[in-house]
């Protein structure tokens, strides 16, 4: 009796986490378009992942798993560093994305990895397409043509930005799947390294762009809603997100936290619409609208299958 009151408790923290995750991601779009007016994209980056970087740290030593670590260093630091550069560039192209465009946009089309996962999984792990999936592809992308420029049917730079970010999540995603079955491996020391190498990519980027002032000047000139905005990232939007997410997948179906994670676009138009004043035409709101249900209907449609 216990047991089951546990399992219903666990069920029930599981689908509000996974809800709070996709408020969480969905506003980090916004939140970051709005501190750029501050930094650069690979200011806004570094500063962000030094954050994340500490704590995990702090959280891993505590935990007492560096011994894991040495056990398997090679192993951890092949996985790690390889993937860490696809995520590198994944948070590169988006932040850069959420510059030039608008951020209910980017939240609508990076979603759009759900559609290129199950083609890059079945024609890299061969892993057998469901009923209808191609077809959820044909329809997502005219809603992101929609999307991208309804008078002139083309895609700018920013749109392409996402695109190529949407595309990179899903090889993260197949990357790591392909890894993980291999040899099982303590995530919380490979996401360590991970964030790692985007720190230091982002250091060495900040360092080649000689035409701003140090960094140290610029972080004297932000206020404190930047440094909320920059903590809100770094604590909530990286950190707090991972470990929810870690934990209500342990408790839910994977359809159930599929169509859960799908709602992450609803709230990141909502935010862009509310606090950012963003506007689209309602050819744009169809796009979305298309985009977003496709997504859901494949998350379901792939997920139901496994």
């Amino acid at each position: 009796m216990e047991t089951n009151f546990a399992n219903k408790i666990s069920f029930h923290w599981a689908i509000i986490g996974l809800l709070v995750v996709s408020i969480v991601w969905g506003t980090s779009y916004g939140v970051s378009k709005q501190i750029l007016n501050q930094l650069t994209v690979v200011e806004l980056l570094l500063i962000r992942f030094v954050i994340s970087c500490a704590v995990l740290l702090s959280v891993i030593y505590f935990k007492q798993q560096i011994r894991m670590f040495t056990s398997q260093w090679r192993r951890y630091l092949q996985v790690g560093i390889s993937t860490g550069l696809i995520l590198s560039c994944i948070f590169l192209t988006e932040t850069w994305a959420v510059k030039l465009v608008q951020a209910g946009q980017v939240a609508v089309l990076i979603s759009l990895c759900v559609l290129f996962t199950p083609l890059l999984e079945t024609a890299w792990l061969k892993v057998k397409l469901p009923k209808g999936i191609m077809l959820f592809c044909s329809i997502g992308f005219t809603g992101l043509v929609m999307i991208a420029s309804p008078s002139e049917l083309s895609i700018d730079l920013g749109v392409g930005l996402v695109i190529i970010a949407a595309l990179l999540r899903a090889v993260m995603v197949v990357t790591c799947r392909k890894a993980f079955t291999k040899t099982p491996l303590q995530i919380e020391i490979i996401t360590l390294i991970q964030l790692s190498v985007v720190t230091l990519i982002s250091f060495c980027l900040v360092l080649l762009d000689s035409e701003r002032p140090a960094l140290i000047r610029t972080l004297q000139t932000l206020n404190s809603q930047d440094w909320a905005s920059l903590l809100y990232l770094a604590l909530c939007c990286t950190l707090l997100a991972f470990f929810v997410q870690n934990y209500a997948v342990k408790h839910l179906p994977a359809s159930q936290a599929s169509l859960l994670m799908g709602t992450e676009p609803m709230f990141g138009l909502l935010f862009a619409s509310l606090f950012l004043s963003e506007t689209m035409t309602p050819v744009q709101w169809l796009g979305c609208f298309i985009v977003i249900t496709t997504t859901i209907a494949a998350c379901y449609k792939f997920s139901a299958q496994k």
